[in-house]
C-alpha cells in the first residue's frame, strides 16, 4: 500500500500538470485515451500509460468495449478533490509539492547530517509555483466574507489603513484585498525573488498596493501599520519570538496582527492522529526546517502549537489574543492579537 500509493502522487501530480484530471471531469461521457490526450493537449500513448495507472489506482474507470476500445473516466465522487472546483478540498493539487519538493533530496539529506539549512535560493522556480496553489484557494474563499470579519477590520479598510502582509508569496491575498479596499494601501514582502515578481505581475493594475523582496528575519518595513498579517509563515523562523517582539514596534497602537497558521495543538500524540499530520510533517523537513535552520534558533515547524503562538504574542507585548477558525477554513487557525492603544508593552 505504501508503494503504491507513491506512485500513485506521481501519478497525480502529472494529472495536475497536464490538466488531465480537468478533462477527465469536464467530459459528459468517458474518453479514449485519444480523444484525452486532444484535450489535453498531450501525447496519446503516455497519456493511456497514465490513465491505467490512475485505473490501478481506484480514481479512474478504465474499460474496454466489444470492438477492443478502451475508455477511462473519474470514479464518480473524485470531481472535487481531483479539480480545482474543489476549491480548498482540491486536494491533488498538493502532489506538485511533493514532486517538486523531491527535487531537494540531496539538500535535505545534507542537512540532516549537518543539522544546517537549505539556501532560501534552492526555493524558487517551480516551488514558488506549486505552493500558490496551496493557499490561494483558501484565501479566495474565505479572507473576504470569513477572515477580515473576524479581524474587526472591515470599517478600518473601507476608511484607510495601512497593511502589511509578511510572506506575502505571490500576492494572492494582497491581490484580493487591495481590490476591495481601495483606499487602503498595502505592502508585501517575501524572500522569494520569483514570489514577489509574481505578486507585482498579479497586481499590476493596483495602485494601492507595492511589494519589497526582504528576509523579515533580517529586517522589517518601517511602521506602523495598521493591520499586519503573516499566513504560514511564523513557523518557518528561527526566532519567532524575536520576530514578533520586533513586530510589536512596528505596529500602530491599536493596530491589529493576524496569523494563519496550522491548526495543532502542543500534544504529538495528539497532532499525529490528525488526518493531515503526515503531509504537515513531511512538508515541515523539506521546507519549514531547512529555512528556519539557516540560523540558530528553536525552528519551530508546523506543529509548533496554537497555544506556544499566543505565548509569543503576549511575550512580544501583543494583547487581546484569541485563536479562532474561518468557519469554511477548518484545518487552519485564526490567530488575532492587538497592539495596546496605549504606547508600550502590557503587563
Amino acid at each position: 500500500m505504501v508503494m503504491n500509493h507513491a506512485w500513485l502522487a506521481l501519478l497525480l501530480s502529472l494529472g495536475e500538470r497536464l490538466g488531465l484530471h480537468e478533462v477527465l471531469a469536464a467530459a459528459d461521457r468517458p474518453l479514449t485515451a485519444a480523444e484525452l490526450a486532444a484535450r489535453a493537449g498531450a501525447d496519446e500513448r503516455y497519456v493511456r500509460e497514465w490513465a491505467w495507472g490512475m485505473a490501478a489506482g481506484a480514481l479512474v474507470v478504465g474499460t474496454v468495449d466489444e470492438a477492443g476500445i478502451e475508455w477511462f473516466r473519474l470514479v464518480e465522487g473524485y470531481e472535487q478533490a481531483l479539480t480545482a472546483r474543489g476549491g480548498a478540498q482540491h486536494w491533488s493539487r498538493i502532489t506538485m509539492q511533493v514532486t517538486a519538493l523531491a527535487a531537494l533530496e540531496d539538500d535535505i539529506v545534507a542537512a540532516f547530517r549537518t543539522g544546517g539549512g537549505v539556501s532560501a535560493a534552492r526555493y524558487e522556480g517551480r516551488i514558488v509555483k506549486v505552493l500558490e496553489a496551496e493557499s490561494g484557494p483558501i484565501f479566495a474563499q474565505v479572507l473576504l466574507e470569513e477572515v477580515v470579519p473576524l479581524l474587526g477590520v472591515t470599517d478600518l479598510l473601507r476608511t484607510g489603513a495601512r497593511v502589511l502582509d509578511l510572506g506575502c508569496g505571490t500576492g494572492q491575498a494582497v491581490a484580493i484585498l487591495g481590490a476591495q479596499f481601495q483606499n487602503s494601501r498595502f505592502l508585501g514582502v517575501d524572500q522569494s525573488p520569483d514570489s514577489v515578481a509574481a505578486a507585482r505581475r498579479r497586481t499590476a493594475q493596483l495602485d494601492n498596493v507595492s511589494f519589497a523582496v526582504l528576509d523579515i528575519e533580517d529586517a522589517l518595513p518601517q511602521g506602523p501599520f495598521d493591520l499586519v498579517m503573516a499566513a504560514n509563515v511564523v513557523h518557518d523562523l528561527s526566532d519567532p519570538v524575536g520576530l514578533l517582539t520586533r513586530l510589536h514596534a512596528i505596529t500602530a497602537p491599536g493596530g491589529v496582527v493576524y496569523l494563519h497558521e496550522l491548526g495543532f495543538g502542543d500534544a504529538m500524540p495528539d497532532n499525529v492522529a490528525d488526518p493531515h499530520s503526515l503531509g504537515v510533517l513531511a512538508f515541515g523537513i523539506y521546507h519549514c526546517l531547512p529555512l528556519a535552520r539557516r540560523r540558530p534558533g528553536i525552528a519551530p515547524g508546523g506543529m509548533w502549537g496554537r497555544s506556544a503562538y499566543e505565548a509569543a504574542l503576549r511575550s512580544a507585548g501583543f494583547v487581546d489574543v484569541v485563536t479562532t477558525r474561518a468557519p469554511s477554513d477548518p484545518n487552519n487557525d485564526t490567530i488575532i492579537a492587538r497592539r495596546p492603544a496605549v504606547t508600550g508593552r502590557s503587563e
